[in-house]
């Protein structure tokens, strides 16, 4: 589905096919910075997320970061506590847990 105000980065969606988890090289995953400290954690994180990808895989894999809006930023930018296009996001991109996943 088309965003209406956001655009996602290039990148691959994780998918479940035949009940096993498929992981592009450049997934995308949206994230949200949060309020009040968030954006001080979440930059923390983000450098260490990516150091252990960079690690494990050597530079073969990386994440496609895509912010998406919620709580008071979202407010302050779309004038919407729970823009639909954030809904959305985690709708196309972000894995749901299932009872038939195998690894």
């Amino acid at each position: 589905m088309p965003y209406k105000d956001l655009a996602p980065p290039a990148g691959g969606k994780i998918s479940i096919q035949s009940g096993k988890i498929h992981v592009p090289d450049n997934p995308v995953l949206p994230f949200i910075r949060g309020d009040g400290t968030g954006p001080d954690i979440w930059a923390a994180s983000q450098r260490v997320f990516d150091a252990g990808i960079q690690k494990a895989y050597g530079g073969k894999r990386k994440v496609a970061w895509f912010e998406v809006y919620a709580g008071e930023a979202a407010k302050n930018k779309f004038d919407n506590w729970l823009p639909d296009d954030t809904v959305e996001a985690f709708r196309d991109f972000l894995v749901k847990a299932s009872k038939d996943w195998k690894f």
